[in-house]
């Protein structure tokens, strides 16, 4: 695994520390950061590119929605982990809504938090087998039928590379499309889909045992 940098925001330190000797451990040439509230975080992701954000969404004079907004939208590629003490079924679904990789609990033991960071670095999505449980039961209910019946071969074929992990550009040039017109082809699956986001949209799949070499 190839890893360079990673950020670490949270004000205590001894949650730092500990976060960072595990970093450390998967990667021991990672170089870390340390960030304390929102500000500092925002002018880090400005200033360098990393491999994965540990954030501690209740920290002084941050408003985490904002700043994971504002995150993803100067660099859509970021991987985010959450790392909160609030209850993950009242509050993870709305920071995966937002496109975080993953929540963790901070009562979390060691290993959790290892399988959680090394899940984001390889770009996939961690939560608890609890709260996947609770997402599924919640898809489920929402279709009943396979939905993915209902897009065109053009928006299964998008849907197929938003699946694979290509950005809207990579998107464009593999398909020999406009930008506008593969925004618009997002638009129409995610609508079609009832989703909201790639996060769903793996969930979905999954759910769905949708096979990508057939598209």
């Amino acid at each position: 695994m190839k890893v360079n940098r990673a950020l670490i925001a949270d004000d205590h330190v001894i949650v730092r520390e500990g976060l960072k000797s595990i970093i450390k451990d998967i990667c021991p040439f990672m170089q870390v950061d340390e960030a304390i509230n929102g500000g500092q975080v925002f002018d880090f992701v400005k200033r360098s590119d990393y491999d994965i954000l540990v954030l501690d969404v209740n920290m002084p004079d941050t408003d985490a929605i904002t700043l994971i907004t504002n995150i993803l939208a100067y660099k859509e590629e970021s991987r985010i982990l959450v790392f909160s003490m609030n209850e993950e079924h009242l509050y993870a679904k709305r920071f995966f809504k937002l496109g975080v990789l993953g929540y963790l609990d901070k009562e979390s033991g060691a290993e959790e938090i290892r399988k959680a960071l090394e899940t984001v670095l390889t770009d996939k999505l961690y939560m608890s087998e609890n709260l996947r449980r609770g997402y599924l039961d919640d898809m489920v209910a929402a279709h009943q039928e396979n939905p993915f019946q209902s897009l065109s071969n053009r928006e299964l074929q998008i849907a197929k590379y938003l699946l694979k992990g290509y950005s809207s550009t990579q998107i464009k040039d593999t398909l020999n499309l406009h930008s506008s017109t593969v925004g618009t082809h997002k638009i129409r699956t995610f609508e079609k889909l009832k989703i909201r986001n790639v996060f769903e949209l793996r969930e979905l799949a999954n759910l769905y045992q949708l096979d990508l070499s057939k598209i």
